[in-house]
């Protein structure tokens, strides 16, 4: 008889991991909010965490924009260098209408392989704190663009 032990936490073993996060902008249109989410390289004035896209102290991802659709208000990037223990991660943002109410939704979804040394909840709840972060400074710069 064979026993193969793993060090790895179950979710850790998982091939790959999924989620969708998401947050409300209950005041802002989704044409008002999608030039702040798809100026790509300016995330850091919405992302806390992010001081400017070009630094490489600390911490740090490479990301590659894979995709930019400005009809379907959507963009795809992947993290393809860093720090952080990423492998594979290919992320999109999607900004859509609220069909109930006057503002929109920034939708993230993500699949990408475990990442050393998180968790996939905690990777989930980072990047749920990230969006609603990142949703209430869009609704700020949109309302002061009016």
């Amino acid at each position: 008889m064979e026993i193969t032990l793993s060090t790895q936490a179950p979710e850790q073993q998982a091939q790959e991991w999924n989620g969708v996060v998401e947050a409300l902008l209950p005041s802002t249109p989704a044409a008002a909010a999608w030039p702040h989410l798809a100026s790509f390289c300016a995330l850091h004035r919405y992302l806390s965490g992010v001081d400017v896209c070009e630094r490489v102290a600390g911490e740090w991802a490479h990301e590659e924009l894979l995709e930019l659709d400005d009809a379907a208000r959507r963009l795809s990037y992947a993290v393809v260098g860093g720090n952080m223990g990423f492998g594979r991660y290919v992320a999109t943002m999607t900004v859509a209408e609220e069909t109930e109410a006057a503002g929109c939704r920034i939708v993230w979804e993500f699949e990408c392989e475990p990442v050393q040394g998180w968790s996939r909840d905690g990777l989930v709840g980072y990047l749920d704190h990230a969006v609603k972060g990142m949703a209430a400074r869009i609704e700020e710069a949109a309302t002061a663009d009016e």
